[in-house]
């Protein structure tokens, strides 16, 4: 059974397991899309060893471009949570008090180290998590700086990747979707970038759908 889940204040759109298009909604209770948009069809199921918790601004939420809720949608063990300010966070705490595996942040800085220095000195890969920041750089670091267990976690990078987040305005050369993010994560965490190439895919497909819609508003 899946572990994804979004938490929020609003009606959620958690049902990972249940197919969309339900007749009284216009948007897809899976992949959270617009039902016209929907991109279920490119999603596989990944069971991934490491959980990832997925700390999301509020503001990307409903965005149309958003990419975190396609990631949860495929992952087994994935978790969205919808917070800005993360005082006092339930959520949050319960995660980074969990006592079988040991939380690493997510961050580019000079305080971070590398993933495969991180591989090299943990015996099981299941035996840690990662916290992914979904927003703009601007809104994450905001967010990092809410919360001082957040901003105290050991923190890991990815190193230098080019990302493809055609349809969005990157603030640099190697920023990367939160899909992207969780496809170069576990495929290096657990050495297995075959088995998470459908992540790929379907960020491809995002891309793509949003270039031809472009397209056809321009024809």
């Amino acid at each position: 059974m899946s572990e994804s889940v979004i938490t929020q204040s609003n009606p959620d759109l958690s049902d990972h397991i249940t197919q969309p298009c339900h007749n009284k909604s216009r948007y897809c209770t899976r992949c959270a899309r617009a039902l016209k948009a929907c991109l279920c069809q490119y999603i596989v199921p990944l069971a991934n060893r490491a959980p990832l918790y997925i700390l999301q601004h509020p503001n990307e939420v409903a965005h149309p471009k958003g990419t975190a809720a396609l990631l949860s949608a495929s992952l087994t063990q994935c978790e969205v949570h919808v917070a800005e300010q993360c005082g006092q966070d339930t959520w949050l705490d319960s995660r980074l008090a969990d006592p079988t595996r040991r939380c690493y942040l997510l961050w580019p800085d000079e305080q971070a180290i590398p993933l495969q220095q991180l591989q090299t000195a943990v015996a099981d890969p299941a035996s840690v998590a990662f916290m992914i920041l979904d927003g703009t750089w601007r809104k994450a670091y905001r967010m990092l700086h809410s919360h001082p267990v957040l901003a105290q976690l050991p923190r890991v990078t990815l190193g230098p990747i080019k990302g493809s987040y055609a349809i969005r305005k990157a603030p640099f050369a190697g920023a990367l979707s939160t899909l992207e993010t969780g496809y170069y994560l576990l495929s290096q965490w657990e050495q297995d970038p075959v088995r998470y190439a459908p992540l790929l895919t379907l960020f491809k497909q995002l891309n793509t759908q949003w270039q031809d819609f472009a397209e056809g508003r321009r024809a």
